[in-house]
């Protein structure tokens, strides 16, 4: 099965990402990210702007060198459902599974919520 626009969007931002072209990956998210949604990137944290998601990207990528592999994608109305992992260069968290959904705002990615194994730290988070 052939990716859809939305499905390429998604991959093409954690391959940004991964590259450590983090600008570029932000201009993939809304512009009005703020408001239409908040970043939460762990369970309790307070709201961030999209500003703040970038800054959190930049500290994730350059501390802990994270690096996502999607290991399946699929388009379910409108919405992107990813299944994938992410590894980390931690002494304690190396690996965590993830289910995501992307959520569009026209072209870009409006709002994601990532849901990870319960036995984890982070268990879910939006951005």
């Amino acid at each position: 099965m052939t990716d859809t626009t939305k499905i390429k969007t998604v991959r093409k931002f954690h391959d940004l990402l991964n590259e450590g072209k983090l600008d570029e990956a932000h201009e993939l998210l809304a512009e009005d990210l703020s408001a239409h949604t908040t970043a939460h990137i762990a369970a309790g944290a307070p709201p961030m702007s999209k500003a703040e998601v970038l800054e959190s990207h930049q500290g994730i990528h350059q501390e802990l060198e994270a690096k996502t592999t999607i290991t399946d994608a699929k388009e379910v109305d409108g919405n992107v459902i990813v299944v994938g992992k992410s590894t980390f260069n931690h002494d304690t968290i190396k690996e965590v599974p993830f289910k995501a959904t992307y959520e569009f705002i026209g072209n870009q990615i409006g709002k994601v919520h990532f849901e990870t194994d319960p036995n984890h730290k982070v268990k879910s988070f939006s951005l």
